[in-house]
């Protein structure tokens, strides 16, 4: 009996916990949805691409995955720096995390800092 219960609870954790490579793979896409809403904004206030880089880009500058307790709620973490202005020192720097229950990312900081990108 206790084999028993001891199986179905190690399915039931091992069902509800994600692969690390899922939860980061999940990550790029809603990435790329924030960089082409960002465009998407700053062409709607412009009106020109004057202001706009060729090729607009993010580099993810922190990415951590949680484990044990720390990780029932949040799962990950990234932070994440965007590039969009041409003429413009300036970039965006964003925040997620990983909801663990909704298995999914959530933005919750966003801030513009002067600067350029120093990984080129």
């Amino acid at each position: 009996m206790q084999k028993i219960i001891f199986i179905i609870l190690s399915v039931f954790f091992f069902g509800c916990s994600e692969a690390p490579e899922r939860i980061e793979s999940k990550l790029h896409p809603y990435l790329q949805e924030d960089l082409k809403f960002m465009v998407a904004e700053l062409l709607k206030a412009n009106g020109t691409k004057e202001d706009l880089l060729d090729t607009p880009y993010y580099v993810v500058k922190d990415f951590r995955l949680f484990e044990g307790a720390s990780a029932e709620i949040f799962s990950a973490y990234a932070e994440v720096d965007f590039f969009i202005y041409k003429k413009i020192k300036l970039y965006q720097k964003r925040k997620y995390r990983y909801d663990a229950h909704y298995r999914k990312w959530d933005r919750y900081y966003k801030k513009f800092f002067f600067g350029s990108d120093f990984s080129k």
